[in-house]
């Protein structure tokens, strides 16, 4: 995973809200194949805004096609762990 793919994932995870970043509990639910679905629904609707956030998503979601249900649900984990964390 690269930094692009980390960043479109922590993006989705959490949005900022009153001056903080709070939890996307609709994406933290959601199971790989959801997931790849809200982030498709996104770069749709980025193509003609912003075109490069739009191949980041891209490059995300074939990220998330190569991993297992398992898999994905280890990274998911694994980022909202650094989070809490912080």
């Amino acid at each position: 995973m690269n930094d692009t793919i980390e960043t479109t994932l922590l993006l989705n995870l959490f949005y900022f809200e009153n001056g903080a970043y709070a939890r996307n509990d609709n994406f933290i639910e959601a199971k790989r194949r959801k997931a790849i679905a809200l982030l498709d629904e996104d770069a749709d609707e980025l193509k003609e805004i912003d075109p490069d956030l739009a191949e980041e998503y891209q490059e995300t979601i074939s990220y998330l096609d190569s991993l297992s249900d398992e898999s994905y649900q280890e990274l998911k984990e694994e980022l909202l762990s650094r989070v809490d964390s912080n």
